[in-house]
């Protein structure tokens, strides 16, 4: 195996490990935090992930036409 592949593989890794520890934290820790089901609490629930994708995105957007 070449150096790219090493890092993509690395890479790869790294993002499973962290989507494990993720979803056993999830499924073991989050019955434990008492979250009221409240209107507000739903809507920043639902609208988070898409939020943080937009500003994400808009970010990156941002870099690449700065960096020509």
């Amino acid at each position: 195996m070449n150096a790219m592949n090493l890092d993509t593989l690395s890479v790869i890794l790294k993002v499973m490990g962290a989507s494990l520890v993720l979803s056993i934290a999830i499924k073991y820790l989050a019955p434990l935090a008492e979250i009221e089901p409240t209107t507000v609490n739903v809507l920043f629930a639902v609208l988070s992930p898409s939020l943080i994708l937009a500003i994400v995105l808009l970010l990156s957007s941002r870099n690449s036409n700065q960096n020509g």
